[in-house]
């Protein structure tokens, strides 16, 4: 999707009062034919998953329905993670492809017209949403593949240190307080498929561990992977549990065993938290999922993400939950 809501909003404002107007019959003809359709579009009863599902009036401005067989009512938009949300398609797909697209939040807000806090609340409505579909179904690599670390200064950004914290506050681009390889640096395994997917998750300060590495790619890996490591020690966990092979880089044929696609995918990482001006480190893992759903993603990764907002598989959660729960804590 391209910018279709902010292009919109931009020939409004260029328009006379009288254009506006004019526009705006117009445009609610539009919706009001579209509301003619008597098809459902909600086609199952997200509380008994029957297809029984008739309209039935409006609730809040949203179009209600009533299951025959439980007779339960809903809306649009019940265990969705836009329940309660104020904003329609256009404005949310506008706001993931911002997100996608690494627009920062202030911007998003002046262009759709909304308050920095909303555009903050749905961003992070987004961010939440990838992560717990990431931790539900895990990414699977498959084929060769490759894995290495990258290495995050660690960010409290948007939050106050206490007088007694070991460090004082950083400005943006400031570098570590210790020189090389320290605790002030977080640790993000990542692994990328040579022609597909890829994953990134945070699991330690400093160096990961068997344990990390296990963590990460034990449930990702089959018998059918390769994985090409720089030579780290702790990826033999993986081949010592018979869940896939591990081929250290330079070995045997050069020009196919090297890790230069996942170090593409760390400079895309790095090169993203540049612009952002780095990511609080809590909200990490929230930012690792989107960027493992949108590395190499073609133009329908804004659909691909609205539907699994859409999905009523108990995707609702309020703000402070998508804002507090299951926080990365290292």
């Amino acid at each position: 999707m391209g910018n279709t809501l902010t292009d919109a909003i931009d020939l409004l404002k260029k328009m006379s009062e009288k254009e506006v107007v004019i526009a705006l019959e117009k445009i609610r003809g539009i919706k009001a034919e579209c509301e003619k359709d008597e098809r459902p579009s909600k086609s199952t009863c997200p509380h008994c998953k029957s297809e029984a599902v008739v309209r039935n009036g409006h609730k809040r401005n949203k179009q209600a329905y009533i299951c025959r067989k439980c007779r339960k009512s809903f809306v649009e938009t019940t265990k969705t993670a836009m329940f309660n949300s104020h904003s329609g398609e256009a404005v949310w797909k506008q706001v993931i492809k911002d997100t996608v697209d690494g627009v920062p939040i202030d911007d998003t807000a002046d262009n759709l017209g909304l308050h920095h806090e909303t555009v903050f609340n749905m961003r992070h409505k987004i961010l939440f949403c990838l992560e717990q579909e990431e931790k539900n179904n895990p990414t699977l690599l498959d084929g060769i593949c490759e894995a290495d670390e990258t290495y995050i200064l660690e960010n409290y950004k948007g939050k106050k240190l206490p007088e007694n914290f070991w460090r004082g506050p950083r400005k943006h681009g400031a570098k570590a307080k210790k020189p090389g390889l320290s605790n002030e640096y977080i640790c993000v395994c990542a692994g990328v498929e040579r022609d597909g997917d890829a994953i990134s998750v945070a699991v330690n300060r400093s160096v990961a561990s068997k344990e990390d590495i296990n963590e990460v790619f034990g449930d990702r890996v089959s018998e059918k992977t390769v994985i090409v490591t720089d030579g780290a020690k702790g990826y033999g966990v993986l081949e010592e549990a018979g869940k896939c092979m591990i081929v250290k880089a330079g070995d045997g044929n050069k020009g196919l065993y090297n890790i230069n696609t996942v170090n593409n995918y760390h400079s895309f990482i790095k090169e993203r938290e540049r612009e952002a001006r780095g990511y609080a480190t809590k909200y990490l893992n929230r930012y690792n999922s989107l960027f493992s759903k949108v590395y190499r993603a073609d133009k329908t990764v804004v659909d691909d993400i609205y539907a699994l907002l859409c999905d009523m598989d108990n995707r609702s959660h309020t703000n402070i939950e998508s804002q507090t729960k299951d926080l990365l804590r290292i």
